[in-house]
């Protein structure tokens, strides 16, 4: 192949133009406090000579990890078993993990550019600890810290999706336990960024598989408030909420949920919804994931119940959804609340799954889940608990683009990285994704029976629908968890 080496990600150039670009373009947003840097040819030494250029530039970073935010919580859903695409606004591919390929991943966009956002806001992030904060004697502590917080999210959404990145311009590609190293060292440099920047440690050390260092930061993140919840903000004139779009808004509303998990769709009501990077509800799920690996059976199904009860005490709001629940071939989904559900062939029906549609619902909007607080507390059986766990994290977790990695499955790396970089190569690790052999083959994880419990006049002929596989007892049979 021959290589290119303009647009490299990381660039400076880049960096400088991107940051300039995202300081600017969130001039109208209520949210990210718009600075009057917006000279297009503006250069380096004009921003460090400039007054308060840290800053001036935080706005930047702040509008950058809103896009990389809304990235994750896209791809991180339509990749997994939570959601399936109908309709011509994302990628198909997205559904058949095994054929996300380069190119398909090669997105520069809010929508499905994970990699390039991340990879974005490490450069920008960078550029401003490296090259600003060191000649600007107005920078405070707590802006620092900031700017350490979003590099060290950046390494983390990486480190998170991806099996192996490059980290600088040109760089041999990192495997992921190393850019997690990065994640945490930024991470702790921003403890005065406060309790998000103490549940971000704990849940890079989750996927560090340190359970210790991760059980000891989720105790030190519930130290300062066991309710607390922290959101990426948007608004409605520059930087929305995009899953939103794909939510609600658009006509065809591509992201459609699995039936099992209807319950839970929309999360987000408006463009203006924010999108949850940290909350107490994570921290108990970590316990309870590290007492399970620890085979402390009482103690997992305690933080557990926790877990769940905190999550079914946050709040819900009335929403009107006009979604008509329709399959890609117009058929529809499960769309009545008579309807029941089941995991997989082998478990029981279960109602309350499927809200009927279109009409009025009760939507939860930071937390959510079909369990039962003091029915998990009492279970004493391993298989149950894991069970259990992996349910409770996929719906507490929902829509906040964690269920691809929980499920084992990590991107490749954007076609422009590997056409780009001269150290990579394709079929080098992290060019091809990472798809675990206990996943199912095609979009199986998306299938249920019947299709359409519809006949062609939109009458409702059957209620019980059946899901093909439950990857919930697939992750638990595997005792699929990084503490393993």
């Amino acid at each position: 192949m021959t290589k290119t080496h303009s647009n490299r990600l990381g660039g400076r150039g880049w960096t400088l133009r991107l940051l300039l670009l995202a300081t600017v373009t969130v001039a109208a947003c209520d949210f990210l406090d718009p600075t009057a840097v917006d000279n297009p040819r503006t250069t380096d030494d004009d921003l460090a000579a400039a007054e308060n250029p840290t800053a001036s530039l935080l706005p930047g970073l702040r509008a950058q990890f809103a896009r990389l935010v809304e990235s994750a919580s896209v791809v991180g859903e339509v990749a997994s078993d939570n959601y399936s695409i109908h309709g011509t606004g994302l990628v198909k591919e997205y559904d058949f993990p095994r054929d996300i390929s380069p190119s398909v991943s090669n997105s520069t966009g809010n929508v499905t550019g994970l990699y390039w956002n991340a990879q974005e806001l490490k450069a920008l992030a960078s550029f401003v600890i490296d090259d600003i904060v060191p000649g600007d004697e107005t920078a405070t502590a707590d802006e620092v810290a900031e700017a350490h917080y979003y590099r060290g999210m950046a390494y983390l959404h990486l480190g998170e999706n991806f099996s192996y990145a490059p980290i600088e311009p040109d760089g041999a590609a990192l495997p992921a336990d190393q850019i997690l190293d990065l994640a945490i060292g930024d991470l702790g440099s921003s403890s005065a960024f406060g309790t998000r920047t103490v549940a971000a440690m704990a849940r890079a050390q989750r996927l560090k598989g340190d359970a210790s260092a991760a059980v000891a930061a989720a105790q030190s993140a519930l130290s300062g408030g066991g309710d607390f919840a922290f959101f990426q903000e948007y608004d409605a004139s520059s930087i929305e909420n995009t899953p939103h779009w794909y939510l609600v808004t658009r006509a065809l509303q591509e992201m459609q949920p699995l039936p099992r998990l209807d319950f839970l769709d929309p999360k987000f009501l408006t463009r203006e919804a924010g999108i949850a990077v940290a909350k107490a509800e994570e921290m108990h799920l970590i316990m309870a994931e590290a007492a399970l690996a620890g085979n402390q059976l009482g103690q997992a199904a305690a933080h557990l119940s926790n877990a769940i009860g905190l999550a079914l005490s946050r709040g819900t709001e009335s929403f009107s959804d006009g979604d008509p629940r329709l399959n890609e071939d117009l058929s529809i989904r499960p769309r009545d609340a008579s309807i029941l559900v089941r995991a997989d062939a082998g478990s029981p029906y279960r109602a309350g799954l499927v809200l009927s549609r279109p009409g009025g619902t009760t939507q939860h909007v930071i937390s959510g889940t079909s369990l039962d607080a003091d029915s998990v507390a009492a279970l004493t059986n391993a298989d149950d608990l894991w069970h259990a766990f992996h349910l409770a994290r996929q719906e507490i977790m929902f829509l906040e683009g964690r269920r691809m990695s929980d499920l084992g499955i990590r991107l490749p790396m954007m076609l422009r990285e590997i056409e780009s970089n001269p150290t990579i190569n394709e079929g080098d690790p992290g060019t091809e994704p990472l798809v675990p052999s206990y996943i199912p083959a095609a979009d199986q994880m998306d299938l249920f029976t019947p299709k359409s419990p519809y006949d062609e006049n939109e009458v409702l002929i059957a209620t019980e629908v059946t899901m093909l596989v439950d990857m919930n007892r697939v992750l638990a049979d595997n005792r699929v968890s990084p503490f393993n």
